[in-house]
């Protein structure tokens, strides 16, 4: 076995640099250990045809100067004050506001909150305008019915992803900011191992003894604490010995294509995100990141991103089709439902990006049953959790776990 000095990071998403890197500011001897041959899990910037564009959209979610300005200093560079909410289509216009944060004065008709996500929207804003204004697009995201969604997804929904003014953003892209959390980690001396996947969890009498890693530095990890930023099921169905019988249960995961398309025009909408309801347009959320950042993309064209959800399955209504004939259902919807453009033929497919498990669903009443296996590794000694759903809930996440860690050395 080698010593990995006093933390052990697993994961090199936002929550696990976010993690290493305050560990590593505190002085601690951090190591970082990444499947992927890059950092960000799904926040990244990629590059095509002269332009740049994340991997989806993904607005920080910032809600505070501090956290502001300790983008800055890392990134050494200003954030960019992006002044326009996200935008939804109601009523065949482009409007301001998401529709979960729609609310009628005072609603006659609130429901009871039975820890679904119908009881739970319909306890804050109503029945009818739940049913009318938000049901169609969150079940359009989902796939499920909101009886069956649980009240926590909608609760984070509505909660996490605010940016009622606008938002802020990094120059150069959401993999700048994970780029510059890497090179930061490295700065105060810790050490980022790509391309090492986690093979196995040892533990013995409650406690975590060691991690088997694969790929480029193949080997058994030992350190006085462990951060878990990886999918906590994965890291449970690798335990040595077996974790208990009944913790690891099925889990539905649901499906992202993104299909960008780029044209040698100025901008399509005015908008830099919009949501989309109508199930006839393929697409729940489109981007367009000249909006973002004007850097990304250069003088005189646009880049789209359109996210395309659903099951991975033959039953699904776009998954099944070929990345051009999906790409081709994206173009033809901006003319038609959505009258975007009176022709959208001059936009090419950029690329098309499969994500068969995107992320898991988890229906109301299973929430205990799904729970249990991260609680089971919660409950060894030396081991801390750090996950969280956006950008910045997750850097929360990996910032508070070494917090526990350093109260717990305490």
């Amino acid at each position: 076995m080698a010593e990995c000095g006093d933390i052990v990071v697993l994961g090199g998403g936002p929550a696990g640099l976010a993690a290493a890197l305050a560990a590593a500011r505190d002085g601690a001897t951090v190591t970082l250990i990444e499947s992927a041959g890059h950092v960000g899990g799904l926040c990244r910037t990629l590059s095509g045809d002269g332009c740049r564009f994340d991997l989806g959209g993904h607005i920080p979610f910032i809600h505070d100067v501090a956290r502001v300005a300790w983008a800055e200093q890392l990134m050494d560079s200003p954030m960019r004050w992006i002044d326009r909410p996200v935008a939804r289509v109601q009523h065949g216009r482009i409007v301001p506001g998401r529709y979960i944060d729609q609310m009628p004065q005072a609603p006659d008709d609130r429901v009871p909150d039975d820890g679904t996500a119908a009881g739970e929207l319909g306890s804050r804003i109503g029945a009818g305008f739940r049913d009318h204004v938000v049901r169609p697009y969150v079940e359009k995201v989902d796939g499920w019915p909101l009886e069956v969604i649980s009240a926590d997804r909608s609760r984070k929904l509505r909660d996490e992803q605010q940016a009622p003014e606008g938002f802020w953003y990094p120059e150069g892209g959401i993999g700048a900011l994970m780029d510059a959390m890497a090179d930061g980690i490295t700065r105060h001396g810790g050490d980022v191992r790509l391309g090492t996947p986690v093979t196995a969890l040892s533990h013995e009498n409650g406690r975590v003894t060691g991690i088997t890693v694969g790929g480029d530095h193949p080997g058994t990890l030992t350190a006085p604490s462990i951060i878990c930023a990886i999918n906590p099921v994965a890291l449970v169905d690798a335990a040595s010995p077996p974790a208990p019988h009944g913790l690891l249960v099925p889990i539905t995961m649901r499906a992202v294509t993104l299909v960008y398309l780029v044209a040698d025009r100025e901008q399509l909408t005015d908008e830099a995100w919009i949501q989309v309801a109508d199930r006839r347009v393929p697409f729940s959320r489109i981007a367009e990141f000249r909006h973002w950042d004007p850097g990304l993309v250069p003088d005189g064209r646009t880049v789209l991103c359109a996210e395309v959800y659903g099951d991975a399955t033959e039953d699904d209504p776009w998954w099944p089709l070929d990345d051009e004939a999906l790409a081709q259902a994206v173009r033809d919807s901006l003319v038609d439902p959505l009258g975007w453009a009176d022709d959208a033929s001059g936009f090419r497919t950029l690329t098309v990006i499969r994500m068969p498990r995107a992320y898991p669903l988890v229906e109301a009443h299973r929430v205990d049953e799904v729970t249990r296996a991260p609680r089971w590794l919660m409950s060894l000694e030396g081991i801390e959790l750090a996950r969280g759903g956006t950008v910045m809930t997750a850097i929360a996440a990996g910032e508070a776990a070494v917090a526990g860690v350093t109260a717990g050395a305490r």
